[in-house]
């Protein structure tokens, strides 16, 4: 299925309509983007929270006092988690976040949210073969062209070092690669922009 979608042409710096070859998918499973989206950002999650137990903590491995004789109840450590200094019982910390989705899923799901951005007229091309140094400036004239002025995500493919470098700094921006395109990355912003080496990925037009 052949598509025309707007592309901006950083040589001549005009938006003209280029066809490229994508089947578009009309039917959104909702359900599958839900499932989907919600397993990438459970793998998004950083493993960070952790505290020390009464086996980890630093100090004394003494017994505080005589099992019986004192009046008081009897202790084994002071590292015990009722003591200031001790451990912490029942804290964060060993927790793997993965969750495990099928490529076929995964495949499926981002062609859906693609697809939906096409659908919105949401999604734009530049082809930035003749950037030969990175341009904050023609970035944001190449979002002023295309009408963005909120979030949006820009993909790059192969060879697209300038346009990384010319994107990245703009405001509610997200640079993401091709490669590693994730159905969140494109439901979680408003727009799209691949680069033309991206877009021929996405397409299997280039490797």
């Amino acid at each position: 299925m052949s598509i025309k979608l707007d592309t901006y042409n950083t040589s001549d710096s005009k938006v003209t309509k280029n066809q490229f070859n994508y089947e578009v998918v009309e039917d959104i499973n909702i359900g599958l983007l839900h499932q989907v989206v919600k397993s990438n950002r459970t793998n998004y999650r950083n493993n960070t929270a952790s505290v020390k137990t009464r086996s980890q903590v630093s100090g004394t491995g003494a017994k505080p006092w005589a099992q019986k004789g004192t009046g008081r109840a009897r202790q084994g450590s002071l590292r015990s988690p009722q003591f200031v200094g001790g451990g912490i019982a029942h804290g964060p910390g060993g927790r793997v976040y993965i969750d495990r989705t099928p490529k076929k899923m995964k495949k499926k799901s981002l062609n859906m949210a693609i697809s939906q951005r096409i659908k919105e007229e949401a999604l734009f091309i530049i082809d930035g073969e003749s950037v030969e140094t990175p341009s904050t400036k023609m970035a944001s004239t190449v979002l002023k062209e295309f009408n963005i002025d909120r979030s949006f995500i820009f993909v790059y493919g192969e060879s697209d070092d300038n346009l990384i470098k010319s994107f990245r700094n703009l405001k509610n921006s997200r640079v993401v690669s091709v490669k590693k395109l994730s159905t969140y990355d494109v439901v979680s912003t408003d727009n799209m922009v691949l680069s033309k080496n991206a877009m021929n990925q996405i397409t299997g037009e280039s490797v």
